[in-house]
């Protein structure tokens, strides 16, 4: 049986009704009130004298961790990588439940497209950076957003996680920057500095005419203009920005000049800040515009820079170079006389710099992703590493390097073309223990190829970093119309704990979520069977309806023919879902338990499979969910059984019934459907009568309006038929004078 909805859907199958009196008072409004890394501080309203706090690591049972004389409690032993959920405990009644933490792990949409936006215009040159709480915080660019195709309204935009709410923070709109989102190499670059909360984002503006420095010190909400860098006779590209201890490091390309770097105190009028100018070896000329300088601090707090120039002493030749501002630049590699793109990106382990570069080389006509590391502080390098492609693939721009504190990397790449058959999905991530060894797969492996081989493989923008447990974050811009979503994705490396796989059981696993048939309808509701789904009960009553109805809840996700359910309620051994869309003849199933993936199993798909909501004392007789059109706060049943909180239907009262599967919907709530092919009948006993009413009126729901007949007292079988579907016959309305 699906499990209740909340009142303002429909009433459901569990509703059990009892005199309100005989229910001691539960705390209520239970809420977050300040969560951090370190903390998680609860408020909530009651009388009691005293009250229980339980907690529970999202996917455990919960247990108690401390009793509390007020109406409020602050929990500081918390691991700062984990989800916890929180409820309050007092006279034998229990409060709402809240939940905190970091994103959920599995795969996630950050970011949504707008409605009406063009997908592939959403998320341009990604750029990501953790938080003082470690998550995740992004800005992108959002393209010609009216799509008009004058690009100059170009919006720069930002979003980051609030852990005390458990969502993402409304998208904020840092600035209009023009036309600098269709570029091969990177337009914009975010920092943030946890000394003073500040972040700050370093952004092309008009296609490089000017770099412009944006500061925002209320974690995001709101930004100013800082700085502009422009230059009459040259243009400004590729902006690299770290924050650090309340000074600032910028890096960009001044055409015909070389590397600008310049530093200060953020706080301090920009006038009081250095610039320097990259010193010009010989042989080499100025950097080209995307030469995409790659600008990083190291454990000391001493910033390096990493850029690509051209080779005059040689034709079609590339060389990467790196700079420590105050000394001469070193020379890394070269191209090998291959011409093309570059693009570099530099992270430090300790003091000793690792490069990720794009550039073709004579090691590879596929691939030309590489990576190269130096171990004496940047004075010598070792060999470039050639990252393995995916069969015969060829790796390109945008590429990011992450490494965890072991000096174990990742990078992530996009995948442009192919000679073989993908083995792995997208976007692709090599990973190495030890910087020599790499294989590349995609994120989740290729155990969840069902997932990621339905994401782009060409995203605009891209962004990988490790958070402090060593466990990766992976972003990417995604037009596909996947089973996750498209916009900006999101994922976060499971914990080797929850990475189980859901397990479907063998006997009729998928089943109308009513009367139970082993036979699903487009845009009704379903119930799932097996085991190792969750390990915790719960709804999606605290989940973000701003996008939509949710497609994953307490990291379970389910697909249906490929396309994203949306998931109501999860157990161990239970989830129910809304079917999607345009579901025909049979459909493969599968269940994600926080990215790894549950093994198919096929459905078949019929037009109609009508049944009642109903609800039970003892799951021997059952009561439609039903109220009076009347009294719609009225509930129709037996007050025998269930007390004076419910009436006995009387003939002529307009009853509304509520159903599952009477037709094909839409997903979502969808356009009202109030027509059938044949009218929709209720039965009660032996009497049939026409349906006043039969419409969609909530996501997967239909109501259906009627009048009692003329009936004598008693207890009636009742059941509705639409279009030859007809419902359970064991459900019971209860007839009184």
């Amino acid at each position: 049986m699906l499990k209740q909805f909340t009142a303002s859907l429909f009433w459901l199958s569990t509703i059990v009704v009892t005199a309100v009196p005989a229910w001691p008072q539960a705390p209520t409004k239970l809420a977050v009130t300040k969560a951090t890394s370190s903390e998680v501080d609860l408020s909530w309203s009651g009388s009691a004298s005293s009250y229980t706090v339980q907690r529970g690591v999202l996917g455990s049972a919960f247990s108690t961790i401390a009793t509390a004389t007020t109406t409020s409690y602050k929990d500081s032993q918390i691991d700062p990588y984990a989800t916890y959920e929180y409820e309050i405990t007092a006279n034998s009644a229990n409060s709402n439940q809240v939940t905190v933490g970091p994103p959920p792990v599995g795969f996630q949409v950050a970011a949504p497209v707008p409605a009406q936006a063009n997908p592939s215009s959403y998320g341009f040159d990604l750029s990501m950076v953790f938080d003082g709480n470690g998550d995740p915080a992004f800005a992108f660019l959002f393209d010609d957003p009216n799509q008009d195709t004058d690009h100059s309204d170009t919006q720069l935009l930002f979003r980051s996680w609030n852990r005390a709410k458990y969502a993402w923070n409304p998208v904020a709109t840092v600035a209009t920057v023009g036309d600098i989102a269709t570029t091969s190499y990177p337009t914009v670059s975010l920092a943030y500095d946890s000394s003073n909360n500040t972040f700050a984002v370093a952004a092309e503006n008009n296609s490089g005419d000017l770099i412009n420095l944006y500061v925002s010190s209320d974690g995001g909400v709101t930004w100013t203009s800082k700085k502009k860098y422009q230059n009459a006779d040259a243009g400004s590209y590729a902006p690299s920005l770290a924050l650090s201890g309340g000074k600032l490091y910028l890096a960009y390309e001044l055409d015909h000049t070389g590397i600008q770097y310049i530093t200060g105190t953020l706080a301090s009028d920009p006038s009081t800040w250095t610039t320097s100018t990259s010193p010009k070896l010989s042989g080499t000329d100025f950097p080209d515009p995307e030469s995409s300088p790659s600008l990083v601090l190291d454990s000391a707090g001493k910033p390096a820079i990493a850029y690509f120039v051209p080779d005059q002493t040689k034709d079609h030749n590339s060389i990467l170079l790196f700079w420590r501002p105050g000394s001469a630049p070193v020379r890394v590699t070269d191209s090998q006389n291959n011409s093309g793109d570059t693009t570099v990106k530099l992270r430090f382990f300790n003091t000793n710099p690792r490069i990720a570069f794009f550039v073709f080389r004579n090691d590879s006509s596929d691939s030309g992703v590489h990576f190269v590391r130096s171990e004496d502080g940047g004075a010598t390098w070792k060999t470039p590493v050639l990252i393995p492609p995916d069969i015969g693939a060829s790796g390109d721009y945008p590429i990011d390097l992450a490494l965890n504190s072991r000096d174990a990397g990742a990078i992530a790449f996009e995948q442009n073309s192919s000679t073989g058959a993908y083995v792995c999905g997208f976007p692709k991530l090599a990973l190495s223990s030890d910087l020599d060894t790499w294989k590349t797969c995609a994120p989740g492996g290729d155990a969840v190829f069902e997932t990621t081989g339905n994401f782009s493989r060409i995203p605009a923008g891209l962004a990988i970093n490790y958070a402090g447990n060593d466990k990766l974050y992976l972003m990417w811009q995604d037009d596909y119309s996947t089973p996750t979503g498209n916009g900006i994705l999101l994922w976060r490396e499971p914990p080797a704990s929850q990475a189980g796989a859901p397990s479907l059981r063998s006997n009729n696993p998928v089943q109308d979520a009513v009367n139970n048939q082993p036979e699903i309808v487009a845009g009704a509701w379903v119930s799932i069977y097996g085991s190792n789904f969750s390990d915790i009960t719960t709804d999606w009553s605290q989940s973000d309806f701003s996008s939509g109805l949710p497609t994953q809840l307490a990291g379970i996700q389910v697909t249906i023919a490929g396309k994203a359910a949306a998931v109501y309620y999860v157990t161990p051994t239970q989830i129910n879902v809304q079917a999607p869309s345009d579901l025909a003849g049979s459909a493969f199933v599968q269940v994600f338990r926080n990215g790894v993936p549950s093994a198919n199993v096929t459905v078949t798909v019929v037009d109609h499979n009508a049944g009642l909501f109903a609800y039970s004392q003892d799951y021997i007789t059952f009561y439609p969910s039903a109220r009076f059109n009347a009294n719609p706060f009225v509930i129709v049943g037996d007050p025998a059984i269930f007390g004076s909180a419910v009436q006995k239907a009387k003939p002529g009262d307009s009853i509304q019934l509520y159903a599952n599967a009477l037709a094909a919907s839409q997903a979502g709530v969808g356009s009202p459907i109030n027509t059938f092919h044949d009218p929709v009948t209720v039965t009660v006993g032996s009497t049939s009568v026409k349906a006043d009413f039969a419409g969609l009126v909530a996501p997967g729901l239909f109501q259906v309006n009627f009048t009692v007949p003329n009936l004598a007292p008693g207890n009636y079988p009742i059941s509705i038929t639409a279009d030859g579907s007809k419902s359970q016959d064991h459900v019971v309305l209860v007839v009184g004078q």
